[in-house]
């Protein structure tokens, strides 16, 4: 990080400077187009594995069985169903009263709006093996 002088202001009598902190070149460029969110485990020493989110918030996803329905009936998804947004995702971690740790291995849950019959303002929470992403449709 670099400062940067701003401007020179006047408080009483005496010149006062205020600068900036500028990010490095090399900064700006890793952090161009994309945001980080860091998910604190509860339970980091705990027995079973935290998995990798395969998805991100704002990535475009489909429905697989209604994909797959489309692929084997030669129909044509987009006549019949939509393109979603992965608007949130929830870390769950699977506890008990009675103990002091996980009690199932911990996974993400995906949440869309506008899934049929629901308001377009109400999530609706997806498991991570339900969707594909546009990317992966275009390999198929």
């Amino acid at each position: 990080m670099t400062q940067q002088l701003i401007q020179t202001l006047e408080d009483q009598g005496f010149p006062y400077i205020e600068y900036r902190e500028e990010p490095d070149h090399l900064d700006l460029i890793e952090a161009k187009g994309e945001i980080v969110i860091k998910v604190q485990p509860s339970f980091p020493d705990d027995f079973y594995e935290y998995p990798q989110c395969k998805y991100a918030v704002g990535q475009k996803v489909v429905i697989a069985d209604d994909w797959y329905y489309c692929q084997e009936n030669g129909i044509d998804f987009h006549d019949e169903h939509e393109i979603y947004t992965i608007s949130a995702i929830q870390l769950v971690e699977p506890t008990s009263r009675s103990s002091k740790g996980l009690t199932m291995p911990p996974y993400f849950l995906f949440g869309i709006n506008g899934v049929k019959n629901k308001p377009s303002y109400e999530l609706t929470w997806f498991a991570e093996p339900v969707f594909l992403t546009l990317d992966e449709l275009q390999t198929e």
